[in-house]
C-alpha cells in the first residue's frame, strides 16, 4: 500500500504523506471490528483484540482497549469534522444515513455495507478477509526522527516525500504551512485559526492564480519589500519554512495573509478605483508578466500600515508600471522586469518613494547594433506582434485616446484585423511580404467583442462598419464613421504612426 512518511513530535507521530490512506484504512478496520462485535460468538476474541490494538490504546494492566483514545487523531481538519472522525472511531455510526454530513460518515457506511455483502456471499471466509487485511496489507513506514530538531525532522520528512512521490500529486505548500501553524497553536487559538483558514478556503476564486498559494506569494513579496530583499525569488516552501518559519510558528503570517486578502478581494465593499486605474489594470492584465501585482500589493500594505491613502497615488503607480513593463517587453528585455519590481517595492519601504532603477529612457532613445543591422525602439515596436503584447498596446492606446471608454465591455476582447487577414484579389494586389506587414501592423488592429469579430470576419471594410457600430468600444464606433469605404495601406500607416507617437509620448513621460 505504499509508504507513509512521518516525523515525531514529543510522544506523537505526525503524518506528512499518507494521511488519506491511513484514515481510510482505519475506517475499514473500525467497520470490521463493529461487524465482528455484533456477531461475536466467543470464538473470535483474538481477531477482535488484534483489530482493537490497531484502532485504540490498550490498557497495560487489563488488556482492555480504550475507544476514547484512538491511535489516529486529525489536526488537519476543522473542529466539527475532527469530532465526526473521532466519534466514528470510538462508537461507529448511530444516526440514519440521511443525517450524514461528511465523507467520513459516507465512507464508513460504504465499508459497512460492502462487508455485509461479502459476509452474505462468503459466510465462511469473512474472517479470512479480516486476517488478510491485518497481515497482508503492508505499509512501509518511513520515520524521520533521530536527534534532529523538530524543524529539521519536518524538513527531512518533506524531502523524503518529494523523493518518493514521483508519480503522485505534489504536497501543497499551504497544507504544510497550515500544519505548522496549527501544531504551534493550542486551545482557542486553534479554533480561531481553523475558522480563519476555512474562510480563506471558501473564497471565490476567479482566476488560476487565485487562492491560498497566491495570497501566500503576495505575502512573501510584501515581506521581501519590508526586509529590503532584492535577491532572486525562491519558492514558497523554502521561503517560509527555512527563512521565515517563525512567522508560521507564532501565527503572525496570518496577519500578513489577511492584509493580502483585503488587497486582492476587497474588504466587504467595492474599492473606488478611478476609471483610468481600471483601464490600466486591463493593460497590465493583458501582459504575460504578472509581477506588477506584487508591487501593487506591497504598495497597498505600505499605505495601510502608514496611514496613507492607497487610491491617491494609484493612477501614477499604475501608469509608471505600465510604461516600464511595456518598454521592457517591446524591447525584448522582459526577463529583467522582475528586478524592476524588486527595486521598486524595496525602495518604497526604505524611502517612501518608488524607484524602479530602470533603463527605460535609454531603451527609448538608444540604438542596438548587431552584426546584421541596427535596432531602435521603433524597430522593436513594429516587430512586436505577440497576441498578448498587441492586446496590451491596443488597450493602452484606447485608454489614452478615449479616457471615457467604459470598462467591463466584455471579459476577453479579441483582436480584429480591419484589413482582413484573408482578402480577395480585387481588394488590392500586394506581395506576400507586403501583405503580412500590412495585415499584422498595429495600425490594422482594434479590440472587438468576440461575436462582432466573428461576424466581421474577412469581409470588406465597408461591410464591417455596421458591425463596428454595434460595438461598445469607442474606437470601433469611430471606425464605423470612417468617411471612406475602403481601408487601405495609407490608412494603416497613418494609424500606426498615430498609435506609436501616442504611446511613445506616454513612455517618455511615465517610464521614469
Amino acid at each position: 500500500m505504499g509508504s507513509v512518511v512521518i516525523y515525531p513530535i514529543k510522544d506523537q507521530k505526525h503524518i506528512v504523506d499518507g494521511q488519506q490512506r491511513t484514515t481510510t484504512l482505519m475506517l475499514l478496520l473500525k467497520a470490521m471490528h463493529a461487524k465482528l462485535t455484533r456477531e461475536n460468538n466467543g470464538k473470535m476474541q483474538r481477531l477482535l483484540d488484534n483489530l482493537a490494538s490497531c484502532l485504540w490504546e490498550i490498557d497495560g494492566v487489563t488488556g482492555e482497549p480504550n475507544p476514547a483514545k484512538p491511535h489516529l487523531v486529525s489536526h488537519a481538519i476543522s473542529g466539527d469534522k475532527h469530532q465526526i472522525l473521532q466519534n466514528i472511531l470510538e462508537k461507529g455510526l448511530e444516526q440514519d444515513e440521511e443525517q450524514d454530513s461528511s465523507n467520513y460518515e459516507k465512507n464508513y457506511r460504504y465499508f459497512c455495507a460492502r462487508l455485509d455483502e461479502f459476509a452474505t456471499e462468503h459466510p465462511t471466509t469473512f474472517h479470512n478477509l479480516c486476517l488478510c487485511v491485518l497481515h497482508s496489507c503492508i505499509v512501509l513506514s518511513v520515520e524521520c526522527g533521530g536527534s534532529a530538531s523538530e524543524d529539521e525532522r519536518l524538513e527531512y520528512a518533506l524531502r523524503v516525500f518529494n523523493t518518493l512521490n514521483t508519480r503522485g500529486l505534489p504536497l501543497n505548500d499551504t497544507d504544510i504551512f497550515k500544519s505548522v501553524i496549527f501544531s504551534s497553536r493550542s486551545g482557542q487559538e486553534r479554533e480561531a485559526f481553523i475558522a480563519q483558514w476555512q474562510e480563506l478556503e471558501q473564497l471565490k476564486y476567479n482566476k488560476e492564480e487565485d487562492g491560498l498559494p497566491f495570497l501566500f506569494r503576495l505575502g512573501m513579496h510584501n515581506l521581501r519589500a519590508r526586509h529590503g530583499d532584492k535577491s532572486r525569488e525562491i519558492g514558497l516552501r523554502p521561503f517560509f519554512l527555512n527563512k521565515h518559519r517563525n512567522l508560521l510558528k507564532d501565527g503572525s503570517i496570518m496577519q500578513e495573509i489577511a492584509k493580502m486578502r483585503e488587497y486582492w478581494y476587497g474588504n466587504g465593499g467595492t474599492r473606488n478605483y478611478s476609471l483610468k486605474s481600471h483601464h490600466l489594470y486591463d493593460v497590465l492584465c493583458a501582459l504575460e508578466n504578472g509581477y506588477w501585482q506584487f508591487l501593487d500589493g506591497a504598495y497597498y500594505v505600505y499605505c495601510l500600515e502608514n496611514g496613507k491613502d492607497y487610491l491617491k497615488g494609484h493612477e501614477e503607480l499604475l501608469m509608471r508600471t505600465c510604461a516600464h513593463f511595456l518598454v521592457y517587453t517591446i524591447s525584448r528585455h522582459s526577463g529583467q522586469i522582475k528586478d524592476l519590481i524588486y527595486h521598486a517595492y524595496t525602495s518604497l519601504y526604505k524611502t517612501g518613494t518608488i524607484d524602479f532603477k530602470a533603463g527605460s529612457q535609454d531603451i527609448l532613445e538608444g540604438v542596438v547594433t548587431t552584426q546584421r543591422s541596427e535596432y531602435t525602439f521603433r524597430t522593436f515596436f513594429e516587430a512586436a506582434q505577440t497576441k498578448r503584447l498587441t492586446k496590451s498596446l491596443l488597450a493602452l492606446n484606447m485608454c489614452l485616446k478615449y479616457p471615457e471608454q467604459p470598462t467591463g465591455v466584455c471579459e476577453k476582447p479579441e483582436i480584429e484585423h480591419i484589413f482582413p487577414k484573408k482578402w480577395q484579389t480585387n481588394y488590392v494586389k500586394l506581395s506576400p511580404k507586403e501583405a503580412n506587414a500590412l495585415v499584422e501592423s498595429i495600425g490594422n488592429k482594434i479590440l472587438l467583442e468576440k461575436p462582432l469579430n466573428i461576424k466581421a470576419s474577412n469581409g470588406y471594410f465597408d461591410a464591417k462598419k455596421s458591425k463596428y457600430a454595434k460595438s461598445k468600444f469607442l474606437e470601433a464606433q469611430d471606425l464605423a464613421k470612417f468617411p471612406k469605404s475602403d481601408w487601405l495601406l495609407e490608412d494603416i500607416k497613418a494609424r500606426t504612426e498615430e498609435i506609436y507617437q501616442r504611446l511613445y509620448a506616454f513612455f517618455k513621460e511615465y517610464a521614469v
